[in-house]
């Protein structure tokens, strides 16, 4: 039986606030210019590709090791009131962007999947409101690459941190978790912002158009502790 399976509905009476090792200031996302590669566009969603030589790291005081970009994609839903996969007390946000990182300490990304610890996956919320231009890029090239078999270039002044919340409000919350597409591999550390990204109905309608909504549901908790490097006010 599956004791770690993603996502969950974070709830703050699970949470357990951990000031020793979740420090919002010591998560660092390390990108090079141009790791982010291309797009490709398929029946279930988006995937963000880096290129065969990327560098683009991510460490944290509440991670074990360094971990190296392999791809980033998103989850969304219908309408803007669902979409999100993790839940914040309850609630579904408007969608979900998750940047996969697997662990150094292992040969590949192939053996990292098979690891408890082998791969640290960064989550993003989004909600539906005002026009985001920092995700223009982004969203524009999934526009381009919807109905392609073949990916599309990523803008050459693409960079992952604009497509994250302000430095100043990267409190985030930890849980040892799983895959949320098959094989739904118990093998990631998940590090949730909790606080979301406001995107326009129109930017997530580019999404839809792909298909309308890609989220899997809720899991059981199974008991697992939620950690915390603030104390959440949902």
């Amino acid at each position: 039986m599956a004791f770690r399976q993603s996502p969950i509905d974070i709830v703050p009476q699970d949470v357990c606030h951990s000031a020793e090792d979740c420090k919002a200031d010591t998560l660092n996302i390390d990108y090079k210019q141009g790791d982010c590669c291309d797009v490709i566009v398929n029946e279930s969603g988006f995937r963000v590709n880096v290129k065969r030589n990327c560098v683009t790291s991510l460490t944290a005081a509440h991670l074990p090791a360094k971990f190296e970009l392999a791809q980033f994609h998103a989850h969304w839903g219908c309408n803007g009131k669902v979409g999100s996969e993790h839940f914040l007390n309850g609630k579904q946000l408007s969608g979900e962007v998750h940047f996969v990182f697997w662990n150094t300490n292992y040969e590949s990304f192939a053996e990292a999947v098979e690891k408890d610890d082998g791969l640290a996956v960064i989550g993003v919320f989004l909600k539906e409101g005002k026009y985001n231009e920092d995700y223009h890029g982004l969203i524009d090239t999934v526009r381009k690459a919807t109905g392609n078999n073949l990916p599309l270039q990523m803008p050459k002044n693409f960079h992952i941190e604009q497509l994250l919340p302000p430095v100043d409000k990267r409190d985030f919350v930890t849980y040892l978790g799983s895959l949320t597409t098959p094989p739904y591999n118990e093998c990631v550390i998940w590090t949730l912002f909790t606080e979301p990204v406001e995107i326009s109905y129109g930017q997530l309608n580019v999404l839809r158009n792909i298909i309308p909504e890609n989220h899997r549901e809720c899991q059981d908790r199974c008991g697992r502790t939620i950690r915390s490097s603030h104390l959440l006010d949902l």
